[in-house]
């Protein structure tokens, strides 16, 4: 590694640590005015991906809403997603007892219901809302809950992250480096397995229509679902009016609906698409535009 980047890191790791002290300090509502500057910061000044956010945005909602309006939801995005980030360093002043009291569960029979089965299951969402305090409140349903996730670069920031999780009750693995394997595992011991699968999967995934292009989906979790049974349901963080987050649980199709084979995973998958789309026309600055969710346009469709 270069020294360039070391300093980079390094600073990156400082700043990090910095925002949490404030985050840890401050009350919920002095936290989310913070966001917000930290929203417009990246927004007007760093624009970090913004041309990316744009991009989707556009070619998702062009024809509905004009520009005017594609930038006052990216504005809000970046604000969203910087309240997120005090959100989640505030992550450390939860309690066990207190996690459902801060983010509510509605439909939470959906879980229940799939629990008393006292099998192996599957929570899938998106990088959508607030996806750390999701599986926060869910692993105080049941936990632990294990979650598969991408490792960050700069590793002193990813086991920051990787500790805040471990302490509200999830057991974390990489996407590279065992998750097939750990996912197996998990099924064995009748655990739940949360699964974000909306980024883009490369020339691994299956081209399917999200948001109206197409796009590389992952397919392992349809895969492991079909084949082992294991049921399904999903779940997303929503950012309410009140600016509190809440988790919605959202029933997913019998698992017994999809055949074993391309057909009923590729059935799988856009039932996914479908359920997350309906999420992020309703709650459009909540999801993760700066991903380059559309970056495969070489995968054959299937």
């Amino acid at each position: 590694m270069c020294y360039s980047i070391m300093i980079r890191y390094q600073f990156e790791y400082l700043l990090t640590r910095l925002v949490g002290f404030f985050a840890k300090i401050v009350p919920l509502r002095l936290a989310h005015f913070i966001g917000d500057l930290l929203g417009d910061l990246f927004f007007y000044i760093i624009r970090t991906r913004r041309k990316v956010a744009f991009r989707n945005l556009k070619t998702t909602f062009g024809k509905e809403k004009n520009e005017r309006e594609l930038k006052r939801i990216l504005h809000r995005n970046y604000r969203h997603f910087g309240r997120v980030l005090m959100e989640f360093a505030r992550i450390p002043l939860f309690t066990k007892k207190k996690i459902l009291d801060e983010i509510p569960i509605q439909n939470l029979y959906y879980l229940q219901e799939l629990i008393e089965r006292k099998t192996a299951l599957f929570i899938l969402s998106g990088h959508f809302g607030n996806w750390e305090y999701m599986g926060a409140a869910l692993a105080n349903v049941s936990s632990p809950i294990y979650c598969v996730f991408k490792e960050q670069k700069n590793l002193a920031i990813d086991n920051v992250i990787k500790q805040f999780r471990i302490s509200v009750g999830l057991k974390p693995f990489k996407v590279k480096g065992g998750a097939a394997k750990g996912i197996l595992n998990a099924l064995k011991e009748k655990g739940i397995v949360l699964i974000l699968n909306d980024q883009d999967a490369g020339r691994k995934g299956i081209m399917l229509d999200f948001l109206g292009r197409l796009a590389s989906t992952a397919k392992g979790s349809a895969l492991i679902a079909i084949k082992h049974k294991v049921p399904v349901i999903m779940a997303f963080g929503i950012r309410e009016k009140d600016g509190r987050i809440r988790v919605h649980l959202e029933k997913f199709p019998e698992i017994n609906q999809f055949s074993n084979n391309d057909k009923g995973v590729k059935q799988f998958l856009i039932e996914y698409n479908k359920i997350l789309e309906k999420y992020i026309r309703k709650y459009p600055e909540q999801w993760f535009w700066m991903h380059r969710r559309w970056k495969t346009q070489i995968v054959k469709s299937e």
